[in-house]
């Protein structure tokens, strides 16, 4: 094995075991001894992109794609950097050259899908976006079935299979099309993730759920969960948004109640993190929200499940260990008054529920929360609180502090 041939297995090895600051040493090495070689220009953005290090990272690709023009992975990886610095046109511009030179390739449809959502473009975004089964890695499997894909078409009559994809909190966010379909004339059958299924089965008659791994019934048609905006040409002025379309069970309702000690002021649900992969933006620090704790009149609970060993930021009422399923969290959040929490799936629920949610958002966000507006096309009753610059949770905080003292004493 050649010397550059084992640098790149090695610098490979150690980027996918996480062992980022190894591999950035060994490709910073490597690029002063192969200066002209793009692959290891690519590879280096790659760890840097993984790091956060967004300037760096581009600046990386756009050597390696100076070196190599058709390197079109490089490409779509410089407009992931530059929509992580707030850079949306540009992103798009790098997405359009890779479509334009290679029409099939499906990471640069996803990014490109990614960006005209985040900007609101939402029949345009979801049409993109059905390219997500051809992406490399995607996170939920392709399924076969003999019964045919819903194109849009009638329903009366039919029964259709609808299943779950990607996280529990894209789940939540977009059932509320099943009850839609029923409108239709159709009977649905809906698979989603086990700790949902309580949960979805108050989403309303002529809906039945399934968990993943139960036995399927007669379908005459399916389609993924995600696909349904786009199925059902939804822009963003006909997002159904209605709320509460989900509700807690009633038969979890007495126990929640009667776990929580009566009321010493506002009930605030607080959850501070959320998992790293594939945003780690998606968590604040937790003594950054210890502010909150100086506003008299809130009484916190945790939402924040498997953070044992952090110090909360503020005292908190942690029943988090009762909770099994989401019905359970459901029926938690409707005791409470208000909820704060971070790109979560509590965040989405909370926002199905209808309850007072206050969001907070990291610079470069999700798609499905927009650009600098305060409110929500999906939830109503929910409030976006933004980073002003990427990392700083100060300013949002204060900003909630303020929000807060308002609310309690408005109270």
């Amino acid at each position: 094995m050649g010397e550059l041939e084992r640098i790149l297995r090695e610098g490979a090895a150690l980027h996918d075991s996480g062992q980022y600051d190894e591999a950035l040493n060994l490709y910073d090495e490597a690029v002063g001894r192969w200066p002209t070689l793009a692959l290891l220009w690519n590879n280096r953005g790659n760890t840097l992109l993984e790091m956060g290090f967004f300037d760096q990272a581009a600046k990386s690709y756009q050597q390696a794609l100076l070196l190599a023009p058709t390197l079109h992975d490089s490409r779509v990886a410089l407009a992931t950097c530059l929509q992580a610095q707030g850079k949306l046109h540009e992103a798009l511009v790098e997405c359009a050259k890779v479509l334009r030179a290679a029409p099939d390739h499906a990471e640069a449809h996803w990014n490109y899908s990614l960006l005209l959502l985040l900007q609101g473009n939402y029949a345009a975004g979801f049409r993109e976006y059905e390219w997500r089964w051809k992406k490399r890695r995607f996170t939920s499997p392709v399924r076969a079935f003999t019964e045919p894909r819903w194109n849009g078409g009638p329903l009366t009559g039919q029964t259709i299979l609808i299943y779950a994809e990607q996280g529990l909190g894209d789940t939540i966010q977009f059932c509320r099309y099943l009850p839609l379909l029923v409108e239709r004339g159709a009977q649905v059958m809906f698979e989603c993730h086990h700790p949902l299924k309580a949960l979805m089965q108050t989403l309303g008659n002529g809906i039945t759920v399934l968990a993943f791994g139960d036995p399927l019934p007669f379908f005459d048609c399916q389609a993924p969960l995600l696909s349904l905006p786009f199925l059902m040409n939804s822009t963003q002025e006909t997002t159904p948004c209605d709320v509460p379309y989900l509700a807690p069970p009633p038969e979890r309702l007495p126990f929640w109640q009667s776990v929580l000690p009566p009321r010493s002021g506002r009930r605030i649900g607080l959850c501070w993190s959320g998992k790293s992969y594939p945003d780690p933006g998606r968590s604040c620090p937790p003594e950054l929200l210890t502010p909150l704790g100086t506003v008299a009149g809130a009484a916190y609970v945790s939402l924040q499940i498997g953070c044992e060993s952090v110090k909360p930021p503020v005292a908190l009422m942690d029943l988090t260990m009762l909770v099994q399923d989401f019905a359970d969290t459901a029926a938690l959040l409707e005791q409470l008054d208000l909820v704060i929490t971070i790109d979560t799936a509590v965040a989405h629920l909370a926002g199905a529920l209808g309850k007072q949610t206050w969001l907070l958002l990291p610079f470069a966000p999700d798609w499905r929360w927009g650009l600098e507006r305060s409110d929500c096309p999906w939830y109503p009753t929910m409030r976006l609180f933004r980073q002003q610059e990427a990392g700083d949770w100060s300013q949002v905080v204060a900003e909630l502090l303020s929000e807060l003292n308002r609310l309690i004493c408005r109270h």
